[in-house]
């Protein structure tokens, strides 16, 4: 098959992370994959590529306008030249504007378009805004879809439901992990993710650490990962107490080696589709505390009490909570994260490599 996916950036994130992981995995099962990348996200211009791209895929980049009616205009006609061009047999899209793009071009082409929703539509997506309605009115009508869990697909339209197929996040494990014995750990709480206070509630995780430290002064929180949001989460930790016990890390080029030996992961989204940073802390057998965020990823990983704690989103007393919990009972925080390895086996990359091959030929045959 002749593929093209299609994304707002190749830079740092979840989507961006499987985007490149879906591509690099079908050009070395020998399909011939293009990508196309807008270098956009929130209308700022990216010209970096943090994400490893196999060498025999190439990048299509898009250098017109990054916002208004022009630059939309700008990508639809980019968009269906390079996909004529390089003769595709169908167009991946990840995220919401990119499977717009898709959609349209597929009127003019007959090229099938997937559309690849990431998170939480129900946030994401507002259908107040007269262009996200006319967005979604074309998603809905794309060949087909593919979303990790059944929740956000149920957003959509009951025709683009029966269409779609639900393939969770795969667990990547790149690097060699050398064992850590529980009773070895270090007193730390760890969290992996963008500096982005509006989806990781970076000031409810201050307020719940900082609230834990009362009892447990002798942890530590470190934060991997870099975002906009950086000095308001600083000023947080002065605002909180807690300055000398947060540590910014920066962005870890490996971070399952970083976190291995922490005492203890935490993540505290309003909404998330499968957490990257979630499965990963899970596989290096972290004890994880994890908001029960919307629309469901994190209890579909997490089962309380047996591989990690689910906490109520927003309530960074029950956050708090749960991380003494396993802070004051060393049994339960190594009975979970000996758990949570399993992950390893029910997420496993090349049987999801294996899902999206099968499902992209079925659209395509469909077609």
């Amino acid at each position: 098959m002749r593929i093209v996916f299609i994304t707002n950036s190749i830079g740092f994130g979840g989507a961006e992370k499987m985007i490149t992981y879906v591509a690099n995995g079908m050009a070395k099962r020998e399909h011939s994959v293009a990508i196309i990348n807008y270098n956009s996200v929130g209308g700022n211009y990216i010209n970096k590529h943090q994400q490893y791209i196999d060498e025999s895929i190439p990048v299509y980049e898009f250098e017109g306008n990054q916002t208004g009616k022009i630059s939309r205009l700008q990508k639809i006609l980019f968009t269906r030249r390079v996909v004529k061009e390089f003769d595709a047999d169908v167009m991946i899209c990840f995220t919401m504007y990119p499977s717009f793009v898709g959609k349209v071009v597929q009127m003019f082409t007959r090229i099938p378009s997937i559309m690849s929703e990431r998170g939480n539509p129900y946030v994401t997506i507002n259908k107040k805004n007269i262009f996200s309605r006319i967005e979604l009115y074309a998603v809905n009508r794309s060949a087909g879809g593919v979303f990790q869990i059944k929740g956000a697909s149920e957003f959509f339209s009951k025709r683009l439901q029966k269409r779609s197929t639900i393939i969770p996040n795969p667990i990547f494990i790149k690097d060699k992990i050398e064992p850590v014995q529980f009773e070895d750990r270090e007193k730390s709480i760890v969290s992996v993710g963008r500096l982005d206070n509006y989806q990781k509630r970076y000031d409810i995780m201050i307020k719940a650490f900082s609230l834990f430290s009362k009892n447990h002064p002798e942890w530590f929180l470190k934060l991997y990962g870099v975002g906009s949001d950086e000095q308001l989460i600083k000023n947080w930790c002065i605002e909180n107490g807690v300055e000398d016990r947060v540590k910014f890390m920066g962005l870890s080029k490996q971070p399952m080696v970083d976190i291995s030996n922490a005492g203890m992961f935490l993540i505290t989204s309003d909404f998330e589709g499968i957490s990257n940073s979630l499965l990963e802390a899970m596989a290096v057998g972290l004890p994880c505390v994890s908001t029960d965020s919307a629309p469901g990823g994190a209890r579909m990983l997490i089962q309380n009490n047996s591989n990690g704690l689910l906490a109520e989103v927003g309530n960074h007393e029950k956050i708090a909570e749960a991380m003494a919990k396993f802070a004051d009972d060393p049994n339960l925080a190594k009975q979970c994260g000996e758990n949570a390895k399993l992950v390893v086996s029910r997420f496993d990359a090349e049987r999801t490599l294996d899902k999206w091959e099968s499902y992209i030929a079925e659209v395509v045959n469909r077609n």
